[in-house]
């Protein structure tokens, strides 16, 4: 890699550079005011954002203004033992950034003056005041303090017991021994190293405009990508850290959250020729940045951004880690510049009907022009799935959805089978549980491994065994929002409390408010009920609808209207477990018939209802039925299809 590596400290602000001790204060100048406590620069008192390794920058050149700070003064001081850097490349980086800030400009600087060959200098007036806030303040340069520690003279000397020094040699002797025996036990009996969990957040925009917003998902999905090629560590999926992209990032309180060991964060700028993108890796117990790397391209470039950013995972992000052995060659991309740039850009499309459109025809126009490009196959195949499911694209879709799908697994192997979940909804358990069995076995630390297999399992009526998997997944990925349908398994249990860990990861949608409805249905709760049903329905939750009129008191005609649109909906069929739960809602509501009907279609569809149709109290008015009975002995017998198919997968006969 070009440039020399160096090693990054964890210290922040100006009072924490390495090569002296530097004293804390708030530096003016011009409209900029710079707090060396707090970390923070405004102009004109509004806070401008900057990231650390440019604020240290700042601070040492206005700690010596006037003077000539070389860049080996910046590297000493900055970057001291620690991590692994590129110091050359970050370095220009962060002066970069520095001066987009400030809004000075290289050729005519007002701020920060280059001197060829030696480093730089801070050229306009700085005062500063104490942080005793006592208002005094100095102009011109600023000089770096330092205080001596007191010299020992005789007049100073204290008087030792030399009883106290025998202690002391004793002491040391006792603890040299201690050391040595623990450190012996230790060594012999070494805990395997802590799994390594990586987040990617999305990237900032620091000023490449709006044109180039896309960016944020684009960049993290392409580290995404090449992390998850290497077996050594696990990479949580980008939808489960995309709601970071509009909130302030603090790495080390994201990964608690996301119970991970490192977070991956960075942002990105345009200047008159190239993107330039930074990097950061953070230990999360530590707080503490273990790597650092810059990447500069043309902004048209992007086949050369993904080989720039796989080259900087695999040699430096990946030995920071102490993690070895990666190759470039392991990390798949498309060379055809168009269809990497019509993949990056759908990235950051929405998944509403209409917008969902234009990603699909970008993404169909990327693998006409590369028809190797697994990721985009992958991505295409996801948007098939939300046409069929949300949008008009009919059967049709599903269809292309799962041959993008095959594709993706013919190109890449590895990749996740996400179509499992498809295939549950079409009723396919028995070749949903295969993908699902090879995949966990492929990738046991997965939480979407976990999660399609508990989404086979919960189809099949294993409640408690679907409940396990859940967990796990939950384990592995606790802030990934695409969980929260696991929450049902748990609400058909009775198990309500376990269910609201699940309905928290996304509890201001409609989706979790019809949850809250069936919920409040079952415990009795009339009005709790009436209002989350009227929070599902503006949502579009269609099955709300019946129990909101009759919850409301409408008349039987009404109800029985809203009863019959949510048989006639064709998306709704679509999802056997949405015939399941629309088939609850007709029941509670007096609607029999119609919920029989559903229920049927649930389980001819592959929705295993056996034994939750027994305790499931929303099933009270038809219980009594004949046709319940008969339902009852068909949901047995799916489960016990499904069980057969399973012991012969697992037993290979």
């Amino acid at each position: 890699m070009p440039g020399r590596d160096v090693r990054l400290s964890g210290q922040h602000g100006c009072g924490a550079m390495a090569s002296s001790v530097l004293p804390k204060r708030t530096y003016r100048f011009g409209l900029f005011q710079v707090d060396s406590i707090s970390g923070k620069l405004r102009r004109q008192g509004v806070p401008v954002k900057l990231q650390e390794q440019p604020f240290r920058v700042l601070c040492l050149l206005l700690d010596r203004a006037g003077e000539v700070v070389t860049r080996e003064d910046l590297r000493q001081s900055l970057w001291p033992e620690g991590t692994y850097v590129e110091f050359d490349g970050s370095l220009n980086a962060a002066l970069k950034r520095l001066r987009f800030a400030l809004g000075d400009d290289a050729d005519n600087p007002i701020f920060i003056e280059t001197i060829p060959r030696r480093g730089y200098k801070f050229i306009a007036p700085v005062s500063y005041e104490s942080p005793e806030g006592s208002g005094a303040s100095e102009n011109a340069a600023v000089q770096t303090f330092s205080q001596p520690l007191p010299s020992v003279t005789a007049s100073t000397r204290l008087r030792v017991n030399p009883w106290v020094g025998i202690a002391a040699i004793l002491a040391t002797v006792l603890c040299v021994i201690a050391w040595r025996y623990f450190f012996h036990r230790s060594t012999a009996a070494a805990p395997p190293p802590a799994p390594k969990v990586i987040a990617v957040l999305p990237f900032s925009n620091e000023g490449a405009g709006p044109d180039f917003d896309y960016l944020q998902y684009a960049i993290a999905n392409e580290l995404v990508t090449d992390l998850s090629a290497t077996q050594a560590i696990s990479v949580r999926p980008l939808a489960s850290t995309t709601r970071y992209a509009a909130k302030p990032v603090d790495p080390a309180a994201i990964g608690a959250e996301l119970r991970v060991s490192h977070v991956l964060a960075g942002g990105y700028l345009i200047d008159n020729k190239n993107l330039h993108i930074n990097m950061e890796l953070v230990d999360v117990a530590r707080n503490q940045p273990v790597w650092r790397a810059d990447v500069a391209v043309a902004p048209q470039q992007m086949v050369a951004m993904h080989d720039q950013l796989a080259d900087r995972t695999a040699q430096g992000l990946l030995p920071a880690l102490n993690i070895s052995g990666a190759s470039t060659s392991e990390m798949p991309s498309s060379r055809n510049e168009l269809a990497v740039d019509l993949f990056l850009h759908s990235l950051s499309i929405p998944l509403d009907p209409e917008p969902n459109r234009t990603a699909i025809q970008k993404l169909e126009q990327a693998v006409s022009l590369d028809s190797h490009y697994a990721a985009a196959w992958g991505e295409l195949g996801w948007r098939y799935y939300i046409d069929y499911h949300y949008g008009n694209g009919g059967e049709s879709s599903v269809e292309k959805a799962l041959q993008a799908y095959k594709r993706q697994s013919e190109l890449d192997p590895d990749s996740p089978s996400v179509s499992t979940t498809i295939r549950v909804e079409q009723g396919d358990l028995d070749g949903a549980y295969r993908q699902a069995a090879d995949l966990l076995r492929r990738h046991p630390n997965s939480s979407l491994s976990h999660y399609g297999m508990s989404y086979v399992l919960r189809y099949a009526g294993l409640l408690d065994e679907a409940g396990k998997e859940c967990d796990k997944a939950l384990a592995i990925d606790p802030g990934f929002n695409v969980f929260r349908s696991c929450a049902f398994p748990f609400v058909l249990n009775g198990d309500i409390a376990h269910a609201q860990r699940y309905m928290h990861l996304d509890e201001h949608s409609g989706f979790i408010s019809f949850y809250r409805m069936l919920i409040d249905m079952r415990t009795g709760n009339v009005e709790a009920a009436l209002q989350e049903s009227d929070s599902a329905s503006r949502s579009g939750i269609l099955s709300a609808a019946p129990a909101h009129s009759y919850l409301s008191h409408a008349s039987p005609s009404d109800v029985s209207k809203a009863a019959a649109a949510i048989e006639a909906d064709p998306k709704l069929s679509r999802d056997a477990e949405e015939l399941y739960q629309s088939a609850e809602v007709l029941s509670f509501c007096g609607e029999g018939a119609g919920a029989l009907r559903q229920l049927r279609k649930a389980i001819q569809r592959g929705y295993c209802s056996y034994p939750a149709m027994d305790r499931d109290p929303l099933f009270n008015g038809i219980r009594q039925q004949p046709e319940f009975a008969r339902l009852r002995q068909a949901a047995q017998q799916c489960q016990q299809n499904f069980l057969s198919h399973r012991d012969s997968n697992i037993t290979g006969r």
